[in-house]
């Protein structure tokens, strides 16, 4: 796994040479990152319905296959191209889901596109989740255990209220706040852990 900007430079750099290892490792190392991008994009009405996993997967087949077009060389560029495939997917996927879903009721009506709600990874609440930091922290916040994860995700990453986040997912407002406390506390000291092993390699070269 990449530990430093100039260990992303390198694998991307081989990726764009033909190294199918080396791009295999790039996407590996985004997987959490994807599916943290698809949980928060998939919320609401399609939460639980859509697995954040099977999008991930389908956005890895569509950079494999069309990495020959991404034409960056720093980890920020490449997390904003994966970002782009992800988001046309995940839409992909809601539609899809949408048109089962008037099939299986077998409602006469025409299928209008307009009903599916849009999603968008890129607004201002949601740009601490993009670029090669972003990728870092949802690889450790993968760690978490996910009622740890999810809690930590909608308070300080979505900006939900305790109320809010006490409702989805159906506990209390005292156990949302134990979970906040351990899903932070865990999540400190993955960080300080990945930070001292970081600067170890570092220092090792």
């Amino acid at each position: 796994m990449p530990d430093t900007k100039h260990d992303f430079e390198t694998l991307i750099r081989k990726a764009r040479d033909g190294d199918e290892s080396a791009l295999g490792e790039l996407l590996d190392h985004h997987r959490p990152w994807l599916r943290l991008l698809g949980r928060r994009g998939l919320g609401g009405k399609f939460a639980g319905r859509i697995d954040e996993s099977d999008v991930a997967q389908q956005t890895f087949l569509s950079a494999v296959r069309g990495f020959g077009q991404f034409n960056g060389s720093s980890p920020d560029e490449l997390a904003v191209w994966l970002q782009q495939i992800h988001e046309r997917n995940l839409q992909d996927a809601v539609r899809k889901h949408a048109m089962a879903q008037k099939r299986s009721v077998d409602r006469e009506e025409t299928f209008v596109e307009e009903e599916i709600p849009p999603i968008e990874l890129t607004s201002p609440s949601q740009r601490l989740m993009l670029g090669e930091r972003a990728v870092r922290l949802a690889a450790v916040m993968s760690q978490l255990p996910d009622d740890q994860q999810d809690a930590v995700r909608m308070r300080h990453l979505d900006g939900e209220t305790l109320e809010s986040i006490s409702q989805r997912l159906d506990r209390s407002e005292r156990a949302v706040a134990g979970l906040l406390y351990r899903g932070l506390t865990n999540l400190r000291k993955a960080l300080a852990e990945q930070s001292k092993e970081a600067s170890g390699n570092e220092s090792g070269k």
